[in-house]
């Protein structure tokens, strides 16, 4: 379905002779047309019908001499990735190519491999410019040593969006030494409302924005947002959840603790969670509040805590957080997971989950990169 309502994508191919440079004939191109023009046959085969171009005959050229190439398709709204290595064919004048009007030649793609990557861009486009609002920051609140909340309440006084939790807020900066505004998007924190968001930043030593919001932004200031969006939704179901998180992954996650403790969600709630130290470990308080409004299982690991985290206890396990830890809680796993974390935390535990048996559709992630 991506594939067949996408309307670009990028096609990587090359060619090489004995003693030529790695680098000679490589060639990176854009392919785009109306939404549905690239056409999936069966499992394992797409066919892409190629337009009159600049007739230098790059990619088309290099796949006549080696018929590898890797094609990348891109969500922008989301920011996943999918990543396609095959080989192909190049269909001159059949019969064929009657189905696509206008196109001059077809490229045959045979799949050998696909990688999705989900959330794997920082940033996020949206098409429609007339929806950027200005905010106003109405309270900023320390939360941990490195990440810092943001209340944010429309400056027309008019309704704001509504969102469902897991869903971020994408943001515009204005940043003197760029330029150009800096765009990001921010897991919101907060539970639903009609009257404010709230986002919750890590500060990145090297990063543009998140210092930007840390450094440069106090109450009263503006900060232009477009409308929630995405896909990474708390859905309902009948079967325990299990909210899984590291870093300032927590923070989707806390929306949606906050919105079944607000809705008297009758479900059974677990709540894992693992941070570097106590120093590291923000709204620990407020996770534990929430969950015990809904009878709810909090567990806390710190991978490498302070002295004085040893002393007060105030977590649950010393060392990193993965499915055996899980399973200790939740024996038989019948639950639905929501993960969010870094790449390689949510890739690990999806597997380890999908190992002991756990429906891959039952694993739900949202993993993200260094907010920047």
């Amino acid at each position: 379905s991506w594939i067949e309502h996408a309307d670009t994508f990028f096609i990587a191919t090359g060619h090489r002779g004995d003693g030529d440079s790695a680098t000679y004939g490589m060639d990176a191109s854009h392919r785009g047309g109306d939404p549905g023009f690239v056409h999936v046959e069966g499992e394992l085969r797409i066919v892409i019908p190629d337009y009159a171009g600049n007739n230098h005959f790059n990619t088309v050229g290099n796949l006549e001499v080696d018929p590898r190439a890797g094609l990348l398709f891109i969500d922008f709204e989301q920011g996943d990735t999918l990543q396609l290595t095959g080989r192909t064919t190049i269909d001159w004048n059949s019969p064929a190519l009657d189905a696509y009007p206008g196109a001059r030649r077809l490229i045959v793609f045979d799949l050998d491999e696909a990688i999705e990557n989900r959330g794997a861009l920082p940033l996020r486009w949206n098409d429609d410019a007339t929806a950027l609002r200005t905010l106003h920051v109405t309270q900023k609140v320390h939360e941990s040593d490195d990440v810092t909340s943001f209340i944010l309440e429309p400056a027309d006084g008019r309704k704001l969006e509504g969102f469902t939790p897991g869903q971020h807020l994408p943001i515009e900066l204005e940043s003197a030494s760029q330029g150009a505004p800096l765009r990001r998007t921010y897991s919101l924190s907060g539970p639903a409302s009609a009257s404010s968001y709230r986002i919750s930043v890590k500060r990145e030593p090297r990063g543009l924005a998140s210092r930007l919001l840390h450094d440069d932004h106090d109450v009263g200031d503006e900060i232009r947002a477009r409308a929630p969006a995405g896909q990474f939704l708390l859905e309902h179901g009948i079967r325990p959840v299990a909210l899984v998180s590291a870093g300032v992954g927590i923070t989707p996650m806390l929306s949606m603790l906050h919105t079944m403790a607000v809705s008297k969600d009758p479900r059974r709630v677990l709540f894992f969670h693992v941070a570097r130290d106590g120093g590291h470990h923000p709204f620990a308080a407020e996770v534990r509040r929430s969950a015990a409004l809904l009878g709810g299982t909090v567990h806390v690991s710190y991978s490498r805590p302070r002295p004085e985290d040893l002393l007060g206890r105030d977590f649950d396990a010393q060392g990193r957080l993965d499915s055996d830890v899980v399973a200790r809680l939740l024996p038989d796993l019948e639950a639905d997971f929501y993960l969010c974390g870094p790449p390689s935390f949510m890739a690990q535990l999806r597997a380890d989950f999908v190992a002991r048996g756990v429906a891959p559709a039952r694993v739900h992630s949202e993993s993200f990169g260094p907010r920047t």
